[in-house]
């Protein structure tokens, strides 16, 4: 079962900040997740929220902000810096694209066009990069050049989508845990998220979980 370290090692360092990113190399992480979103500049930010007001406690838009801005206000990194990380490290990616957003499907294209210009690093490396949503438009424009995820919270959404690789909620595996068994008969490949405690990661590893997304990967490599 691999560990990805959900925005970093976000239980114990400011999520998906450089900080995070290094403790999760230090708690020996397989891989690190993140979610992307474009800036008024046109930098991939690795952020969550359509917002700095729960990070900074100041409310500032991250559509209407430039990236160094960013970097002020909530110690934000670029998708390519953490690329950069992730392929110094040997660590595996999983990119979340946030939605609704104004700018449409543009995030995934700024994506798709980075890693593109960077697939030989990538390659050479031996990682692997999974773009991942819960838009389904997100997916089909990751998957028509790219790995793509499926991230849902309903056992229908798990049934019905339109990609290989899966991501499933904690809670719902938890309450359909023959959901996993359906999928993993279909061939697909399942990652759960956000399971954070010692029994739901036993639980994951008991059911053949190919990776977990996790804040406490220290924890979670116990249950590897």
């Amino acid at each position: 079962m691999k560990v990805f370290a959900h925005r970093g090692a976000s239980g114990r360092a400011p999520e998906m900040s450089l900080t995070a990113y290094l403790a999760a190399i230090e708690d020996r992480s397989e891989g690190f997740e993140c979610d992307v979103r474009l800036t008024q500049d046109q930098e991939i930010a690795c952020f969550h929220d359509p917002d700095t007001a729960r990070i900074a406690g100041v409310k500032h838009r991250v559509s209407k902000s430039k990236f160094h801005q960013m970097q002020s206000l909530v110690a934000a990194i670029s998708l390519d810096q953490l690329l950069t990380l992730a392929i110094a490290n040997k660590k595996d990616l999983l990119i979340e694209s946030k939605h609704p957003v104004a700018s449409g499907g543009a995030v995934e294209w700024k994506v798709l066009e980075l890693l593109k210009r960077r697939n030989s690093e990538i390659s050479a490396s031996g990682i692997e990069v999974i773009c991942m949503s819960f838009s389904w438009f997100a997916v089909r424009r990751f998957k028509k050049s790219y790995k793509a995820c499926t991230v849902v919270k309903f056992y229908l959404q798990a049934l019905v989508a339109p990609t290989q690789i899966v991501a499933l909620h904690i809670e719902l595996i938890k309450k359909y845990p023959n959901l996993v068994t359906r999928l993993q008969t279909r061939g697909k490949r399942i990652f759960v998220w956000t399971v954070n405690s010692s029994s739901d990661m036993k639980f994951c590893k008991d059911l053949g979980i190919e990776g977990v997304i996790t804040n406490y990967p220290d924890k979670a490599r116990k249950y590897v």
